[in-house]
């Protein structure tokens, strides 16, 4: 029953590994209780309607919102305790039911309590930890997009049967999210997430599954994060963003050790690593 019970929180985590995904959750806690239809979150979001319905089914699915038929319209609203529950599993591993904090529907707008508020929490203590275990002391934020990168490199971890997240996932990630500098400066020099996967398990291959829920950085993937924070400090900001997880990965390659998998990755895949990093600095400065 534990095992089946981790798999179903797995699924709900790995469910909101997307900038879209997060973006609607975003918005439908904006909009908590009512909700919104298709066509508000459409407009908002401004991507194809086939996409967005495809989101919204993997999220309805996992039961992280509800929906409901009202004349012609589909309607979709956040399901407030649904995502209590992922966060209750997450950071004290019992379910809702065991915990003995305050249902959110029993917290009343009126004194004080905003959804929108409550969603941006959930968030940095779900991803924050990743981070803060690393420098817990520095006052850098890690932007959602390098979260989101972080999140999806761990996707590619299960995808491939591994316990570990290397350098060559955090390159995956950053190709992954889709959005962020990294994964534009990386698409600029011919790298997407097709062809870097295709390197990456000729490199490391396929693992043997069981992969955990929290799982490990290397240290050479430490280190990407360590230099990540940095290579941000250096150039005057308090934020970390996919372009400064892509210099982590292009500063690790360069200290002397060959680097780590994605270094590897890169080179294989034809990209000049020193004009790489040249014009994303460029681009930061």
């Amino acid at each position: 029953m534990a095992n089946q019970e981790t798999a179903r929180y797995a699924d709900m985590f790995a469910a909101l590994g997307s900038e879209p995904r997060l973006e609607i959750m975003r918005l439908l806690f904006a909009a908590y209780p009512e909700g919104m239809t298709v066509g508000e979150i459409q407009e908002k979001l401004k991507i194809p309607n086939s996409t967005l319905s495809h989101h919204l089914e993997k999220l309805r699915n996992e039961e992280l919102v509800n929906s409901r038929k009202e004349k012609q319209f589909l309607w979709y609203s956040a399901n407030a305790e649904t995502m209590e529950d992922l966060l209750a599993f997450l950071t004290t591993g019992r379910s809702r039911r065991d915990r003995v904090i305050e249902p959110v529907n029993n917290t009343s707008t009126q004194e004080g309590f905003m959804l929108e508020t409550f969603f941006e929490s959930i968030f940095d203590r779900l991803f924050g930890f990743m981070f803060r275990r690393f420098h817990p002391k520095h006052p850098e934020r890690f932007t959602e997009k390098a979260m989101t990168a972080i999140l999806f490199a761990q996707g590619e971890s299960r995808r491939l049967g591994h316990n570990f997240v290397g350098t060559e996932q955090i390159l995956l990630g950053l190709l992954g999210e889709g959005s962020g500098l990294g994964s534009q400066f990386l698409s600029s020099v011919g790298v997407n997430l097709e062809n870097a996967q295709i390197e990456v398990e000729k490199i490391i291959g396929r693992g043997k599954g069981n992969t955990p829920l929290d799982i490990p950085f290397t240290p050479r993937a430490k280190r990407v994060i360590e230099l990540s924070v940095e290579q941000s400090r250096q150039l005057g900001v308090n934020y970390v963003g996919t372009e400064h997880l892509l210099l982590g990965i292009l500063r690790e390659g360069a200290g002397g050790a060959g680097g780590g998998v994605a270094i590897r990755v890169l080179q294989n895949l034809g990209v000049d690593l020193v004009s790489l990093e040249q014009r994303l600095r460029k681009a930061l400065t």
